[in-house]
């Protein structure tokens, strides 16, 4: 009995540690769950506390980005409204320069301001020159269309097509009415002369300044006239063509070279060497010049070998009429040798071998001057 009781008593003694052990590890895991559910808890107070100043720091950013842009849109409307009300105190300043300039043209007739008389006014015409020189190459400019409209309907326009500077922009009134006023003067010379022929006179000779500006005059209107016919840019309009025409003026005198026979030039040069006393046809005579110009080249291509319409027939009646086809050299008379009659009529049947005939030109030299000596 005792050994049994001793043996209960250790078995007592056992289960009562291996319940105090298990009592211990309930309260081990009791506590061990109460620290990791007050470490969650104070974890989730944590991310609370965070999460709390991350959004008052989104709250103060955003609130400081919307007053920036809030600063920034009225920083931008009062530059907008300065640049609008600086704008508009240029327009009306320009309005008012522009009225200024409308008055002057209402009172002088033209657009034309001296510097003397107005400077401002003067510089700010120059100014609008430049700007209209890029208006009418489709540039961007720093007034508006409106007032570049205001201004080529005031009278500015260019001189001709594609111009590149602010000279080129003139006042197109005052350039009609002096255009018409040339052509009044050119009208007044063939009512005087009966023709519109600009004969050769010496530059000592009174008329000879007012014959070269219409002489010049005309060319250019010949020329503007020739680019308007070839679709290049042209200041040649069809009233001016009218008015041209209306006084008799030919416009493209080298059309009708080609209408005239042989036996008329030759007659036409007749009746020159007959009036003037020699047939040096200047380049410039209107019903020869150009005729003369074309003989002298046909003369040279000729000379080459090549093959032309110039004749020896038609050679002969222009040298016998003294035609000069191309420019005499000066002879050094102190170095000319006398050469007899039969040396000369030597080098004559030399150039016949060489030429294939002998019609020898006068200009050509000594054995020209000696076969127009000839009888």
């Amino acid at each position: 009995r005792a050994a049994k009781l001793e043996e209960e008593l250790k078995k007592k003694a056992r289960y009562e540690k291996y319940r105090e052990e298990q009592e211990k590890k309930a309260r081990d895991v009791m506590y061990g769950e109460e620290r990791k559910k007050k470490e969650r808890a104070a974890k989730l107070e944590e991310d609370l506390k965070k999460n709390a100043r991350n959004a008052n720091y989104r709250d103060e950013h955003e609130k400081k980005a919307i007053d920036a842009k809030h600063m920034e849109e009225q920083k931008k409307r009062a530059k907008d409204a300065k640049r609008e009300e600086e704008q508009k105190q240029k327009v009306k300043q320009w309005d008012s320069i522009y009225e200024r300039l409308a008055t002057h043209k209402n009172q002088t007739g033209t657009l034309d301001v001296k510097k003397d008389d107005d400077e401002e006014l003067f510089e700010w015409i120059k100014r609008q020159k430049s700007i209209l020189v890029l208006y009418f190459q489709n540039k961007p400019i720093p007034i508006s269309i409106d007032q570049a409209r205001k201004l080529t309907s005031l009278g500015f326009s260019q001189s001709r097509p594609g111009i590149i500077r602010a000279s080129g922009i003139v006042d197109s009134s005052s350039v009609e009415n002096l255009w018409n006023e040339v052509l009044g003067q050119l009208s007044a010379f063939k009512e005087r002369f009966g023709s519109m022929t600009f004969n050769h006179i010496s530059s000592s000779h009174p008329e000879y300044q007012r014959q070269r500006r219409l002489q010049n005059w005309v060319i250019d209107q010949r020329r503007e006239y020739k680019h308007l016919r070839l679709g290049i840019s042209s200041n040649m309009t069809a009233e001016r063509i009218q008015k041209l025409n209306a006084i008799g003026l030919d416009m493209d005198p080298r059309a009708h070279i080609q209408n005239h026979s042989w036996e008329e030039r030759i007659e036409q040069l007749t009746s020159f060497v007959e009036e003037h006393g020699h047939c040096k046809i200047p380049l410039k005579h209107p019903q020869l010049g150009i005729f003369c110009s074309t003989m002298r080249q046909r003369y040279k291509e000729r000379e080459e070998g090549k093959k032309i319409s110039l004749s020896d027939e038609k050679m002969s009646q222009l040298i016998d009429l003294g035609f000069v086809f191309g420019v005499r050299k000066p002879l050094n008379v102190g170095s000319q040798k006398k050469v007899s009659w039969e040396e000369r009529y030597g080098e004559l049947l030399e150039f016949k071998e060489e030429h294939g005939h002998v019609i020898v030109p006068q200009n050509s030299g000594p054995l020209g001057t000696w076969v127009k000596g000839e009888p």
